[in-house]
C-alpha cells in the first residue's frame, strides 16, 4: 500500500511539473507572438501610409488615404479604446498566468527532488548533513556503537542494549558490542544469565590470546559466583590453563586450579 501511494505521489508531482511548465511556456509563446504581430501591424501601417502619400508638387485630385484612415480611426474612438483595454487585460492575464505557472513548477520540482532524494538516498545509504557522505556498513555500525556507549554512560541502559542488539543482528561477530552488552547485563541490569551468553559468544570468536583469557576469567566468575555453576567455571579455567598458559590470565587460572586441588571446588572464583 505504501509503495502504491509513493508511485501515485511521484506521478502527481511529475504531472504538476509538466502542466505548470507547459502552461508557462504556452503563455510566454503567446505573449511573444502577440508582440511580433503587433510589430508587424505597425510596420504594415507605416508602409501603407508612405505608399499612399502623393509626391511633392503633384496637383492630382486623388483622395488623401492617410487623412481618410485618420478620420476613420477618429470616428470610432470608443471602439479603439475598448480594443486597447481588451488587449491590455489579455496581456496582463498572460503575465499573471506565467507568474503562477512558474511558481507552481518551481514548487513541484522542489518537492519532487526532495522526495526522490529521501527515497534514493535511503537506498544508496547517503547521509545528508553539513556534507553529503557515503555511509558504508562498517561506518554505520561504528556510529551505532558510539551512540550505544553514550547512552550507557548516561544510564540509559535499555536503549543502549537495543542499539547493541541491532548491531549484533547484522554483525553477530562484533566483539565490542558483545563485550559492552555483557558488561551492561552483568553490572547494570543484573541479568547474569544474559551476560554469560554474551561472554560465551565472545569466546567462540577468534580473539587475541590475552583478551580471550580475561574474557574467560570474567565468565568463570559469573559461573561460580552469580549463577552458582562451579563445574562450568572449573571447565573454563582448565581450558584457559591449557590453551593460553603463557598469558597473565592463563597464569592466574593455573594458580587457581592448584588452590582448588587443595581446598576443593568451592574456591573457583578468580577475583
Amino acid at each position: 500500500m505504501r509503495s502504491v501511494l509513493k508511485v501515485l505521489l511521484y506521478a502527481a508531482l511529475v504531472a504538476a511539473c509538466y502542466w505548470c511548465g507547459f502552461s508557462a511556456y504556452g503563455d510566454y509563446s503567446l505573449l511573444m507572438s502577440d508582440d511580433g504581430d503587433d510589430l508587424a501591424r505597425r510596420s504594415r501601417t507605416r508602409s501603407a501610409a508612405t505608399t499612399s502619400a502623393p509626391p511633392k508638387g503633384s496637383t492630382t485630385n486623388a483622395p488623401d488615404v492617410t487623412l481618410t484612415a485618420t478620420n476613420s480611426s477618429a470616428a470610432n474612438p470608443a471602439a479603439k479604446e475598448l480594443a486597447a483595454l481588451r488587449q491590455g487585460r489579455r496581456v496582463g492575464g498572460n503575465y499573471i498566468r506565467i507568474l503562477f505557472s512558474t511558481l507552481g513548477f518551481g514548487a513541484s520540482i522542489t518537492v519532487l527532488g526532495f522526495v526522490a532524494a529521501q527515497d534514493f538516498g535511503r537506498v544508496l545509504k547517503f547521509r545528508f548533513g553539513k556534507a553529503v557522505t557515503y555511509v558504508d556498513a562498517k561506518s554505520e555500525r561504528n556510529d551505532q556503537f558510539d551512540r550505544a556507549q553514550i547512552l550507557a554512560a548516561k544510564g540509559k541502559h535499555a536503549a543502549a542494549l537495543k542499539l547493541l542488539q541491532e548491531i549484533l543482528t547484522r554483525h553477530p561477530q562484533h566483539a565490542r558490542s558483545l563485550l559492552l552488552g555483557a558488561e551492561i547485563h552483568d553490572k547494570e541490569m543484573g541479568d547474569h544469565a544474559a551476560a554469560a551468553l554474551h561472554y560465551e559468544r565472545l569466546l567462540r570468536l577468534k580473539l587475541p590470546a590475552e583478551q580471550w583469557g580475561w574474557t574467560a576469567i570474567r565468565l568463570a566468575n559469573i559461573y561460580s559466583g552469580k549463577l552458582g555453576q562451579p563445574d562450568a567455571a572449573l571447565d573454563l579455567m582448565k581450558r584457559l590453563a591449557t590453551q593460553h598458559p603463557d598469558t597473565p590470565a592463563g597464569a592466574k587460572a593455573i594458580k587457581r586450579l592448584a588452590k582448588i586441588s587443595v581446598a576443593g571446588i568451592g574456591s573457583t572464583n578468580l577475583d
